[in-house]
């Protein structure tokens, strides 16, 4: 079709025989490595991380990787940071958040991509939210680490045409690890907790637009970009990050993640 990139014949069986066997799996592990596999056949040197986000609790962290050091701090409070969960709060119906979309303008150079996301390697990433019901949504995060090259536009239009098969089967997966998923209070207390130090922060030196803009911030946010977002000029932006920084007795826009990241560590 024009403006849409050519997937060999080949190519299209091996995803559709991935997705069928997914489809057909007893557990949750098989299926999830099915669709990794999958999304395999559609692009080289890319490694697959599942989960669930949920409105009212951390995510919950599902495959191989569950467990790890990065999927753990994940949960543990850096998701609220995360413009893919932030999409997922605004979303109403399945996405493919390509790179152009997941991530806002400059958000590489941001402090948060720098502590959290660029340790660990990760280059690029397409994600797919895929809404369960309307509290909860699996996310197929498909990424480009280390030395790797970003997604080429042809990588993003095969990921983004794969949505409808991926959906189907990251919902029988779902379904399938449901049950080994109690109801977690805990979980939920979590999020609370984490959530209302997210509110907290800062309120009680800062005035509302400072609070709006070090939010921002914290989310990631250029100053340019913030003074865009809240229709304020660059130099009323700068005059508020340096009031921001001397009530929070921070230096830089790093230090400030830091503190806030304490308060979370303390609060959770």
């Amino acid at each position: 079709m024009r403006g849409r990139a050519t997937v060999p014949v080949d190519t299209v069986a091996a995803f559709l025989a991935q997705i069928n066997d997914a489809l057909c799996s007893a557990g949750p592990d098989a299926a999830l490595a099915h669709i990794a596999a999958a999304l395999g056949t559609l692009v080289a040197d890319a490694p697959v991380y599942f989960g669930v986000y949920r409105r009212d609790a951390p995510p919950l962290v599902m495959g191989p990787d569950a467990g790890d050091e990065w999927n753990r701090s994940y949960s543990d409070g850096h998701y609220l940071l995360d413009p893919s969960y932030e999409a997922f709060l605004r979303m109403t119906q399945s996405i493919c958040l390509l790179p152009r979309d997941a991530f806002p303008r400059d958000f590489r150079s941001s402090e948060f991509y720098l502590t959290f996301y660029r340790p660990h390697g990760m280059v690029d990433e397409v994600c797919y939210l895929l809404r369960l019901d309307a509290d909860r949504a699996a996310y197929v995060s498909v990424m480009r680490l280390g030395g790797s090259r970003a997604f080429s536009s042809a990588e993003c239009q095969r990921l983004g045409m794969a949505l409808p098969a991926v959906e189907a089967a990251m919902r029988h997966a779902c379904q399938l690890h449901a049950p080994a998923t109690p109801v977690d209070d805990a979980g939920r207390a979590l999020h609370r907790h984490l959530s209302a130090a997210m509110e907290s922060f800062g309120r009680d030196t800062l005035s509302e637009r400072e609070t709006e803009v070090m939010r921002l911030l914290l989310k990631g946010l250029a100053p340019k970009v913030v003074g865009r977002m809240l229709d304020i000029a660059p130099g009323t932006v700068r005059n508020h990050i340096k009031s921001i920084y001397t009530k929070l007795d921070v230096r830089s826009q790093a230090e400030l993640l830091a503190a806030f990241f304490e308060v979370l560590g303390a609060r959770g």
